[in-house]
């Protein structure tokens, strides 16, 4: 049994004193490096928190002392990071990695899916990460274009769960196996007796050949819903069927579901409804 707790936040060599703010900002990069100073810059000129909010960067390799030293120096904001390279790399129980294929190769034969299996379910039960109420994810190519409004305000005046991005498709074409996912979620409706709090998001989410999802290289996820009971009763069923691995069942799709299930629409938020640009891979 893995240890999730093991590797510690640290920080290097700052003069800040670390916010005692509830809210975190997250971007998981192969190794922290000066490509994410622009991101670090345009939170501090485009983000309205004033400065408040930590930045948390997660890796898997060992960086460059003096990566971290300009990372840190590059924004006022207190910079940290977290080695999750002994928790990033985990297969889910029962699963023989050498004997089974997969439809889906990028970066090698698994690497993708361990991005989608720590977003879906590892990250929420970061015991590393159990003070904080809102996180937003970025990843390390995201950009925050023109002014931002606090979204972890908005959230909080709102009691909203989830701020969401913009609405995209995987098709089964491209990701063979996608469709196979539709049984799995109207069964483990039917056998777990649960009324999706979004009835036609659920319904709509599949067409004969695609699923809709939520393009969430930029999100804000509420953790204390995130981590409830019946959520993580269904990560761990989706995880059990080891379609991740097999079908590279994205973290994007899986989240829409989640939020199809068990999140009432009036506590979903949506960046498009706020006039604030971002982009990724610009």
């Amino acid at each position: 049994m893995i240890d999730l707790g093991q590797s510690k936040i640290y920080t290097y060599e700052s003069i800040r004193t670390s916010s005692s703010s509830k809210n975190l900002i997250t971007i998981l990069t192969p190794k922290p490096s000066s490509k994410l100073i622009p991101i670090l810059q345009q939170l501090d000129s485009n983000f309205a928190d004033n400065f408040t909010t930590n930045v948390l960067i997660m890796h898997t390799s060992e960086p460059y002392t003096a990566d971290l030293l300009r990372l840190t120096a590059s924004t006022r904001r207190q910079v940290l990071f977290l080695n999750v390279d002994n928790i990033f790399y985990l297969f889910p129980a029962n699963f023989d990695p050498c004997h089974t294929k997969t439809t889906y190769r990028v970066r090698g034969k698994w690497n993708y899916q361990f991005m989608i299996r720590f977003w879906f379910k590892t990250f929420f039960e970061l015991p590393q990460l159990q003070g904080y109420e809102y996180i937003m994810r970025l990843d390390d190519d995201s950009e925050l274009k023109g002014k931002w409004i606090n979204v972890f305000e908005e959230m909080r005046n709102k009691k909203a769960v989830y701020f969401a991005n913009n609405l995209d498709i995987d098709l089964e074409k491209i990701l063979p196996g996608t469709m196979i996912l539709k049984n799995v979620i109207f069964e483990y409706v039917k056998n777990n007796n649960i009324t999706a709090k979004q009835p036609e998001m659920l319904r709509d989410a599949f067409t004969s050949d695609s699923v809709h999802n939520y393009y969430n290289n930029f999100e804000v996820t509420n953790t204390e819903f995130f981590r409830r009971a019946d959520i993580s009763h269904w990560v761990q069923a989706v995880d059990s069927t080891h379609g991740i691995f097999k079908y590279r069942w994205g973290d994007a799709i899986l989240r829409y579901l989640t939020v199809a299930l068990f999140a009432e629409q009036q506590y979903v938020l949506h960046r498009r409804n706020y006039n604030m640009s971002y982009c990724h891979k610009c």
